[in-house]
């Protein structure tokens, strides 16, 4: 399997790791999972975290995939919202007024 590296990048400080993959498709899914995982260690709000990204390399060093950390806490807040607000309609039904 393909190797890959991950920078997790953010205020001055870089971790890199490395991880194996079937393919190149599955290193932005995953990104995103590392992102959703470091937003739950820190600030559960994310805010702290928010400004840092994730670059993803294939073995030859060519960029395949940068997640930002603000967009993973934009969809968390989303999905916050959507669950503590479900619709009261069922959707796509028009009502007569």
């Amino acid at each position: 399997m393909p190797n890959f590296r991950f920078e997790i990048v953010g205020f001055g400080k870089t971790t890199t790791l490395e991880e194996e993959l079937p393919s190149a498709d599955l290193a932005s899914p995953r990104a995103i999972e590392m992102a959703h995982a470091v937003l739950l260690e820190g600030d559960s709000t994310g805010a702290g975290q928010s400004g840092s990204i994730i670059k993803v390399y294939d073995e030859t060093g060519y960029l395949v995939a940068t997640v930002n950390f603000s967009d993973v806490v934009r969809d968390n807040s989303e999905l916050r919202s959507r669950s503590s607000n479900p619709p009261t309609e069922e959707p796509g039904v028009m009502r007569s007024g």
